[in-house]
């Protein structure tokens, strides 16, 4: 008689499937053609009721998730592709050469918030910058990402592995996520001891590594904590995610806000925006609000064809004098004179 097992997803590479049981022995498994047709494909995270076979394991169901990260599909369809499930911590990984830019480490935090799990930012390579350096770096991520844990890690320094204890404990499912060739896949090989992800050097013309991961892949520490790399993000697209999310990353601009004179206030040319005032002030970067604008922005236009996007941003375009409706009937007041 066959049995049934609960199992998490360990890799999923198209309709190929791995899967890792509570002694942490791996299988190859497959999913079931009910499942295919019901279009319920696992991901890397995911927990699933498996049937044991004599080399393999029959996929028979995707038990519910309690996170889900993901991001928009590159390339002209707005598709939602999830990244990982059941995560407990996200590494966000962004390296302190070209790399750093605080505009995209605010997508990231947003997809992650957004996802249900908790994030955390890792600098990598900092024996590339002064001391400094990587001070102002961690004080503008402070500003922009107020109360998230950082991690700085560097090729030399094994001590800096040990700033992840505390997250990596028995049970506890991580992923890391950030561009091609930011250090992921070596970090991954540093904390697990040993080789699991192949790694290329950094390229001398523009100090970035070679992308290596293309899919995403679990790996077990040996105190039971579950490690998941996965391929870099070019775009980080935030189609779909929730404006909640949104606020919890930009929570300083939604504070202001508070305190403008209109409850819709877009922070562009509205009289009386406390937003712009603290731009103009120093309390509040112009960048930091290009940020959240280029953001909620994209929000709006989740789901929209091309003509209803054109036409959200030429209504906004015109909304100081009333719309294109006002701006038309002004037109033709002054016509008229």
């Amino acid at each position: 008689m066959r049995t049934e097992n609960k199992y998490q997803v360990s890799l999923q590479a198209q309709d190929n499937y791995k899967v890792i049981d509570d002694q942490n022995n791996e299988f190859v498994a497959k999913l079931t053609g009910q499942l295919m047709n019901d279009g319920k494909r696992p991901v890397v995270g995911d927990e699933i009721i498996g049937e044991s076979q004599t080399d393999f394991v029959i996929i028979k169901d995707v038990l519910p998730r309690k996170s889900v990260l993901k991001r928009q599909n590159e390339g002209s369809h707005q598709r939602e592709q999830i990244i990982a499930a059941n995560l407990d911590y996200v590494f966000i990984t962004m390296s302190v050469n070209q790399d750093f830019n605080l505009a995209r480490l605010d997508r990231y935090t947003t997809l992650v918030w957004d996802s249900g799990a908790n994030p955390v930012i890792v600098l990598t390579k900092t024996d590339l910058i002064s001391d400094e350096q990587l001070a102002d770096y961690k004080a503008e991520i402070e500003v922009n990402a107020y109360g998230i844990p950082i991690v700085t890690t560097n090729k030399d320094e094994l001590s800096s592995l040990e700033q992840f204890g505390q997250y990596l404990t028995p049970g506890i499912n991580v992923a890391f996520i950030g561009s091609s060739g930011v250090g992921k896949s070596t970090l991954i090989n540093r904390l697990m001891n040993q080789v699991v992800e192949k790694t290329k050097d950094i390229r001398e013309d523009d100090g970035k590594g070679r992308h290596t991961t293309t899919t995403s892949r679990m790996h077990l520490l040996i105190n039971g904590a579950r490690l998941i790399d996965t391929p870099g993000i070019r775009t980080v697209g935030i189609v779909g995610v929730s404006q909640s999310a949104a606020e919890q990353t930009f929570s300083d601009i939604v504070e202001l806000a508070k305190e403008c004179k209109f409850s819709d206030c877009q922070h562009e040319s509205e009289p009386g925006c406390a937003v712009k005032r603290a731009v103009a002030t120093g309390e509040l970067s112009a960048d930091r609000l290009a940020s959240y604008q280029k953001l909620q922005h994209e929000l709006q236009y989740s789901g929209m064809s091309g003509r209803q996007i054109e036409q959200a941003k030429t209504e906004r375009m015109f909304k100081s004098v009333g719309g294109m409706k006002g701006f038309k009937k002004n037109v033709k007041k002054i016509a008229k004179k």
